[in-house]
């Protein structure tokens, strides 16, 4: 029986990133995959139904293989999108995008010193030069923030920066205790009343900026996520990792075992790709991004 996939699902391309940002949703855990197997993982998705592709991370960026892999994607009929941290930026990245149509959505979480701080690095000066690289380059680009304890301030700064440099969209995100955030859940965790509040600042926020900027609410407490994780294993991901339902694998068949080194405990770890094959399960549609 053949899996039933959403229209979009997110492929994540590595593990590996340029930063350390403390609320990570998917820290580097060492897998990194050659370009070969994540053309054969779009083959595969495209195959079975998916239209859209939602490149992530880790950070997408940093693998030399993206550019060609949007094209491929594109090639199989599939639109394409990517989430990145707007550290980095190659040439031949930007023409990729531009020539293939897509659609980027760029992490800026507030001013520079709250930016850099939460990210682990000096970021904010390469982020919004790389967004204005983007913009100004023909690719459509938005914004995204994720917003922790205590800095519910930046919605405002966000949308003031937004306007003032001709975005578009800014997506707000509710810090949640994935990841990396896991830890840092009793400095970072929003309250149910502070969710609540800033909800209904970024429905006011919308309301007040309708038709000069498209402010929205992207909670993944509440939504599930259909992705193809960089070993290869297929997860409806949710709130937490505890909350994760692993629905399959993509056949073995479809991707050789070549890979770049990683660390042996991924390649031994229950839950691989060397432990599963495919669960059929119904599946929601995915959240659009």
């Amino acid at each position: 029986m053949e899996p039933r996939l959403p229209s979009t699902v997110c492929l994540r391309v590595t593990r590996y990133c340029n930063a350390r940002c403390r609320f990570c949703l998917a820290p580097p855990d060492g897998v990194h995959p050659s370009a070969d197997i994540l053309k054969q993982r779009v083959d595969w998705l495209a195959k079975h139904g998916v239209r859209t592709i939602h490149f992530c991370g880790g950070e997408p960026t940093i693998h030399p293989g993206l550019p060609a892999l949007l094209s491929h994607a594109q090639a199989r009929g599939c639109a394409t999108r990517l989430t990145t941290n707007g550290i980095v930026l190659p040439d031949a990245l930007l023409s990729a995008l531009r020539a293939n149509g897509t659609e980027v959505k760029l992490s800026l979480h507030g001013d520079r010193m709250h930016h850099d701080t939460i990210v682990g690095r000096p970021a904010f000066d390469l982020a919004t030069q790389h967004l204005h690289s983007l913009m100004s380059g023909g690719v459509s680009a938005t914004v995204q923030t994720t917003v922790i304890a205590g800095a519910e301030w930046v919605l405002d700064w966000m949308a003031d920066y937004c306007l003032a440099h001709g975005v578009r969209r800014l997506s707000i995100l509710p810090f949640i205790p994935r990841g990396n955030g896991y830890r840092v859940q009793g400095e970072y965790g929003l309250t149910t009343t502070q969710r609540g509040e800033l909800r209904e600042r970024v429905r006011r926020k919308r309301h007040a900026l309708q038709g000069r900027l498209d402010v929205r609410w992207l909670d993944f407490a509440s939504k599930s996520l259909h992705v193809v994780e960089a070993d290869g294993r297929v997860v409806l991901e949710r709130a937490s990792e505890a909350m994760d339902t692993v629905l399959g694998a993509i056949p073995e068949e479809m991707v050789a075992r070549k890979r770049v080194p990683m660390k042996a405990a991924v390649q031994a770890a229950p839950g691989t790709t060397a432990h599963l094959r495919w669960k059929p399960r119904d599946l929601f549609d995915v959240m659009q991004l």
